[in-house]
Parts: structure tokens; C-alpha cells; sequence
């Protein structure tokens, strides 16, 4: 049987698979974008990773060496856009931007734009001989997109995370976990997820 998926639960096995820098991350991510009145999640791969794992304890770490990239897919129900030059304007960095899309990534390694690393390790709660940041974030907006023709790009528009989680490949990829505070790891299944991995469907 798979796990419970309570907030409690899910948070344990988050924070064992996580890096502290990147635990942190997740959660500075949560409490800024909940401060811009969005709403923050992690999702996909990673969330459903944390259900094979047969205790916290086991859960693989996303990455073993710091400095590697951060490869989770974090979902905003707010502005992907606004919210990294928000950010940045607030840490420093540097943000690249597909407004065709509504991504954008934070850059964190680029020597031209630094960090405003007093700041950084202040909101993270680490000393700089703790703090191990991926070279860049990227954060999405939750979005829903059709094709007008077979070949064509999609056309996006901006949409909630129910919609976003929908347009996903299979169901055990539709997971989220809410990095807003007062929901902090809050599973959303609004598509069998959870039960498709019980039963070994993919």
C-alpha cells in the first residue's frame, strides 16, 4: 500500500528527498508568491516519486551533489513572469522570460547579475557555508493550451492548476503539492494519481 498522503506525511517525505538549500527554496517560493496573493506547487515527476519510496528515509534525493540543476516543475496560479522579476528585484539574479509561454527562469550563477546573497541567506535561514543554489529556478504560470492546426504551437492562456494538471501526459504525472504556508504539502489527486499508482497503471 502507498503511503497516507496527509500534509504531515508528504512534508516528511519531501524534506527527506530534498537538499536543505533546496527544502528552503521551496518554501521562500511558497510564502513569496502567497505574499503576491498567487498560489505556489510543485508537481509531476517528483511528486510521484515520493510515493515509491517505501518510508521518508528511503526517498531518493532529487540530486546527490549540490550545484546540479533544480529540476522540479513548480506551477504558479499567479504571474510566472511577475513573480521572477519580483524576486529578483528583491534577491538580484538574473530572469529570462517566454512570454509566449508565461515561463520564466531565475538565474542565480551569472556573474553580471549577482545575488544579493545577505539577503538570499537571511530569507533561507542558512549560513553561506550551508547554501548549495542550482544554477536556476524556473517557475511556469498554470495554463491551459490548444492547437489550432496539428502542426502549429499551442496557444496558451493562463489558467488555474486543476486545468494545468490536466493537459499532463498520464495521471500519475497530474500530482501537486501546495508550497503555500498555511497548505504547505497539501496533495492535490483530482485525477486517480494516487490510486493509478496503487494499481501499477500507468
Amino acid at each position: 500500500a502507498l503511503p497516507e498522503h496527509t500534509p504531515a506525511e508528504m512534508a516528511e517525505r519531501m524534506k527527506a528527498a530534498l537538499q536543505p538549500t533546496q527544502h528552503r527554496i521551496l518554501q521562500l517560493i511558497g510564502r513569496e508568491v502567497a505574499e503576491q496573493a498567487g498560489v505556489a506547487y510543485v508537481v509531476g515527476g517528483f511528486v510521484r516519486d515520493l510515493f515509491l519510496a517505501p518510508s521518508p528515509s528511503d526517498t531518493p534525493p532529487v540530486h546527490a551533489a549540490p550545484g546540479n540543476n533544480f529540476d522540479l516543475d513548480i506551477v504558479l496560479e499567479a504571474n510566472a513572469i511577475d513573480f521572477a522579476l519580483h524576486i529578483q528585484e528583491k534577491f538580484g539574479g538574473r530572469v529570462v522570460t517566454h512570454r509566449q509561454f508565461g515561463t520564466a527562469k531565475w538565474i542565480l550563477n551569472d556573474r553580471d547579475a549577482p545575488l544579493k546573497l545577505p539577503l538570499l541567506l537571511s530569507a533561507l535561514a542558512l549560513d553561506e557555508s550551508d547554501l548549495a543554489l542550482p544554477p536556476s529556478l524556473d517557475f511556469v504560470t498554470a495554463r491551459t493550451e490548444f492547437y489550432t492546426e496539428p502542426t502549429a504551437l499551442p496557444t496558451v492562456e493562463s489558467s488555474n492548476i486543476k486545468l494545468d494538471l490536466h493537459r499532463r501526459d498520464f495521471t500519475i504525472n497530474t500530482l501537486a503539492l501546495c508550497l503555500t504556508p498555511l497548505r504547505w504539502a497539501t496533495l492535490l489527486d483530482f485525477y486517480g494519481g494516487v490510486s493509478d499508482l496503487e494499481k501499477g497503471l500507468v
